[in-house]
């Protein structure tokens, strides 16, 4: 291919066209050359890049993102924050500001976007499609990408052209497609970050599906801690990021697809070739050619010695052709194997947070454009095609396409669902009496023609007056006309209980959300339940059902003093004979020990839910008898203990019907990729959710942070890159 910029002789790294032998040559040298073109010496063999990346601490990422440079630092100050994306942060802020946005980015979460995003891809084809030819990079790979990344944080999709113009900042000589002087576009920099502010502050008070508002939801339930303009910082930088890798990702790669007519034929057979086809397209030729670390403390990487101070560039472009990790590695092979994962997205802590959309959105482009477009084509000889200059970015310039010309469909823009306003539904205060001194209930009614169905085990959300939202058991009976929830005042706490104990009142309008069901009852002949303080509430329409259903059951209520045990004196007035009652002022600590010679059989089964202490002490004991296929447990809160030693586990792959050991030294990503199952994966941190796999049995022992209280709670999936199992043996949907 040409080049857009002339190389200068004998020095590598200029050349767009040749930047990969010049890496490959690289890999092969004893010493870490020095580059001037990425201001560093170059990293470039794949052990040693996933080394670096994986040590954030002697590795900043403080030179990845540059300072504003005068007058613009001044002009900018107070109103667009200088640390405009988390590719500059580092810890603790990275890690804080990133858990905000991490769970929003799951892959299954972003499929409801999917519709959306097709309907406006068609929409943009329908300005091309009779004339029969275009520059993709300009009529479809900017502005789609663009819209999508404005759409999905919350702003107005029909103001991306403006959007891009004022981003086209941030590339400083780079942006060849916005017109403008740089001070021109400092202005529209500083007027995007004022509507940003003014979307901010609406999504405050009434929220949408977007990311905005995701945020918020974050930031009310206490989940993490930021300010405004920390919040306001996330936003220009992700939409800059999302929206110009996408657009040289589809590119590059479709001009790969288009130099051999097998090639493209192969990969748009269907959605899971397109998508089998991208991931080996993002390995061989990625929208990012590395990323700068300063080194912070004197080190050693790949057998060679670096001083604190000086500046290297990760160049994850050579690590994914790396011959001693891939195969045939300057080839496109749709069949690759992932048992070791490309670098195209990054790995680790900075591993680029939208790959999941960016998988999305570039496999329902491929599909539109193969339907659209007959006989698709390049427009010049791929030798002619042009690359954009040396940097931290891999682009082309334009990307000319030829068809057969058809008419454009009708088509009308669907209605994005994620624009409705995320409402719960409304119920209404009718009864609100204290249980015991700290222990509230509240009676809350639904309209007439919004009667809930729920099953014993569930919960629901209740937004509180100040909008937070706040996951309580249903205690009430099962069929009834109304919810029932109680709340332990708790001075600790978010102060959610608080409000409730001090400031909702009978005739208040609250709002629910689900019901949802994480725990619950399983066919089985006998049932034992086990409480502790408050964790009463889910188990009292469990008894309920048993008690109607004629199963033998007993109910274990432990708790420090008889009067703060709510709702003991009922029980005991229905069920005195069902009812064991062990306050342990007056009788001790209880012997939890004792409990296995109580189930009376092999199918019977015990469900607890209580403080973590509680709950932590009854699995530890379940496991000395044996019997963690009895316990049933339901949490308050994620298990606060440190991780179990890593220990072999056996892990079966349901669908193929194979069962693999995954070594204390190995993650179940890795091994089970070795097996064949090619997982995809970014991060190899527990903090992208790529890797994500249905658990069919087992207890995962959760080390993400992606999944949420709720998510963990169920264990019905798992990030297999970092977690493990609290048994010995997981069976998982693949």
């Amino acid at each position: 291919m040409t080049t857009s910029t002339a190389p200068q002789s004998g020095c590598p790294f200029l050349d767009p066209q040749r930047v990969f032998q010049d890496l490959a040559e690289a890999r092969s040298l004893a010493a870490l050359p020095q580059s001037d073109t990425f201001e560093g010496r170059v990293v470039s063999r794949y052990d040693d890049i996933v080394q670096a990346l994986h040590d954030p601490e002697t590795f900043s990422s403080q030179p990845t993102v540059g300072t504003f440079p005068s007058p613009w630092r001044e002009q900018f100050e107070g109103r667009v924050p200088s640390r405009g994306t988390l590719l500059g942060l580092d810890n603790p802020d990275h890690d804080r500001l990133r858990s905000s946005v991490n769970t929003f980015f799951m892959p299954r979460k972003l499929v409801r976007y999917e519709a959306w995003i097709r309907e406006q891809a068609h929409l943009m084809v329908d300005n091309f499609v009779e004339d029969g030819e275009t520059d993709l990079k300009t009529s479809f790979a900017l502005p789609l990408p663009l819209k999508v990344i404005a759409h999905v944080v919350g702003l107005d999709s029909d103001r991306s052209e403006w959007i891009g113009a004022a981003l086209g900042f941030f590339m400083g000589p780079r942006d060849i497609y916005h017109p403008g002087t740089p001070d021109e576009k400092a202005k529209l920099l500083l007027d995007l970050h004022d509507y940003a502010l003014e979307v901010m502050e609406e999504r405050r008070h009434a929220r949408r599906d977007d990311l905005i508002s995701h945020i918020w939801n974050e930031r009310d339930s206490g989940a993490v801690q930021m300010t405004d303009f920390e919040m306001l910082s996330m936003f220009p930088g992700l939409m800059l990021a999302g929206h110009e890798t996408s657009s040289n990702l589809i590119c590059m790669g479709l001009s790969h697809l288009l130099a051999d007519p097998d090639r493209y034929r192969d990969a748009q057979r269907n959605d899971d070739t397109r998508a089998q086809a991208l991931e080996e397209l993002f390995r061989y030729e990625s929208a990012i050619t590395g990323m700068k670390r300063l080194v912070t403390a004197d080190t050693t990487l790949g057998g060679h010695e670096l001083k604190a101070g000086e500046t290297v560039f990760l160049a994850y472009a050579s690590g994914s052709r790396d011959a001693t990790k891939f195969g045939h590695p300057d080839s496109i092979d749709f069949g690759r194997s992932w048992a070791i994962p490309h670098l195209g997205f990054g790995q680790g802590i900075h591993a680029c947070l939208g790959a999941p959309l960016a998988r999305l959105l570039l496999r329902i482009e491929l599909g539109v454009l193969h339907e659209r477009l007959p006989d698709l084509r390049l427009g010049v000889p791929y030798e002619k095609l042009e690359y954009t200059v040396v940097s931290e970015g891999r682009g082309m310039v334009a990307l000319p396409l030829k068809w057969t010309p058809v008419p454009a469909a009708p088509r009308s823009c669907a209605t994005p669902e994620n624009r409705v306003a995320v409402a719960g539904l409304p119920v209404t205060v009718t009864s609100r009496r204290m249980v015991t001194d700290d222990v509230v209930e509240l009676t809350l009614t639904t309209g007439p023609s919004k009667a809930l169905d729920w099953e014993p085990g569930a919960h629901v959300d209740l937004e509180l007056p100040d909008g937070s939202l706040r996951q309580y058991s249903l205690c009430g009976k099962t069929g009834a006309a109304e919810l029932k929830v109680a709340v332990l005042r708790e001075s600790g706490g978010r102060g959610g209980s608080r409000l409730i104990h001090n400031e909702v009142q009978v005739g208040d309008q609250l709002s629910v959300r689900g019901p949802r069901n994480h725990f619950k009852l399983k066919p089985a002949t006998f049932l034992l339940f086990i409480a502790g303080g408050i964790g009463i509430t889910p188990l009292l329409p469990m008894v309920d059902q048993a008690e109607r259903s004629g199963i033998p059951w007993r109910l274990l209520f432990l708790g420090r003093d008889r009067k703060r045990m709510p709702y003991l004196s009922d029980l005991e007035q229905h069920y005195a004979s069902n009812i064991y009652a062990w306050p342990s002022r007056e009788r001790g600590r209880y012997n939890l020990d004792d409990i296995w010679q109580r189930i009376p059989d092999e199918d019977a089964l015990m469900y607890a839910c209580g403080p973590d202490e509680l709950l932590a002490a009854l699995e530890s004991s379940a496991n000395r008898h044996g019997a963690d296929f009895k316990l049933v447990v339901e949490r308050f809160a994620a298990r606060q203990v440190d991780h179990q030693r890593n220990r072999p586990i056996e892990v079966e792959l349901a669908r193929r019907g194979i069962t693999v050991t995954v070594p204390e030294d190995a993650s179940v990503l890795d091994v089970l990729n070795t097996a064949g199952a090619n997982i995809l994966s970014t991060c190899r941190e527990g903090t992208c959710g790529t890797c994500e796999v249905p658990v069919l049995e087992g207890v995962p022992e959760h080390r993400d942070s992606v999944l949420s209280l709720e998510e963990r709670l169920s264990n019905s999936t798992m990030m297999t890159c970092v977690s493990r199992c609290r048994g010995r043996r997981l069976v998982l949907d693949l």
